[in-house]
């Protein structure tokens, strides 16, 4: 109790403002949503739960979201789910792991493997930092100079790059700062960190995919990022892991 009042007193007036209200609206939106989690899990005998999904709705699956209505379900990945144990045999994430904070990311995997049944996957597409590097060691090769000419002409965060710095062959620097700070994104994988967080979350398996590709059926061509932007860019960036409970 002593360490939880000094923790409180530490933030400011309006930073617990923000955590009651954050945590209000979380737990009425948990209670407006629970129905169409607990109706899913009574209709469906395979059951397959997408965090993240924003529009992407999956037929047959329990699609979730911050923003939910009535086909999307409430759920936040960095709190704990409200879904009971052992319940769901595929979990699937897009492109979101990366957007939530180390602590928040640790939650999504423990959650994912608390509600996994015995030999369930999760699946988590997300950027994959070792590609970064490579445009950064290598930023010539035609493969790299193609994406960071790609993201320089048509990203708005990036257009007074495209506008005023005159040497192209320096846009490369520009476009991979613009990958740790635009969109959100907290915490950039490669498939070894990634990895050990999923095995210090006691998942018993840990195996990279190739994008659309996977050993599960319900997996297999699940991408969509491909279609927001060039599917060519989106193989470059995008690693793929499945982690098995």
């Amino acid at each position: 109790m002593k360490k939880r009042i000094k923790q409180l007193l530490s933030y400011s007036p309006y930073a617990l403002y923000e955590i009651f209200r954050d945590n209000s609206k979380h737990s009425n939106r948990l209670k407006s949503q629970k129905g169409i989690i607990d109706l899913y899990i009574k209709n469906n005998e395979i059951k397959k739960m997408q965090i993240g999904c924003g529009p992407n709705l999956f037929e047959g699956w329990l699609n979730t979201d911050l923003n939910c209505n009535d086909k999307i379900a409430y759920l936040n990945a960095g709190a704990k789910f409200p879904i009971e144990s052992d319940s769901f045999d595929f979990v699937y994430s897009e492109h979101l792991f990366e957007h939530l904070k180390v602590e928040q990311q640790l939650n999504m995997l423990s959650e994912s493997y608390r509600i996994l049944k015995k030999g369930g996957v999760l699946r988590i597409a997300m950027p994959n930092i070792d590609y970064l590097f490579s445009v950064y060691a290598n930023s010539t090769a035609p493969e790299n100079r193609d994406y960071v000419d790609w993201y320089v002409n048509n990203m708005p965060h990036l257009k007074a790059v495209k506008n005023l710095v005159v040497d192209k062959e320096e846009h490369y620097i520009y476009a991979i700062n613009n990958f740790f700070k635009a969109w959100g994104h907290q915490v950039i994988h490669n498939v070894s960190s990634v990895s050990k967080l999923a095995m210090q979350c006691h998942y018993t398996q840990v195996r990279e995919c190739a994008v659309g590709e996977s050993e599960v059926p319900f997996f297999q061509s699940i991408e969509k990022h491909g279609t927001v932007l060039p599917e060519r860019i989106n193989l470059l960036e995008t690693m793929v892991v499945e982690m098995i409970k």
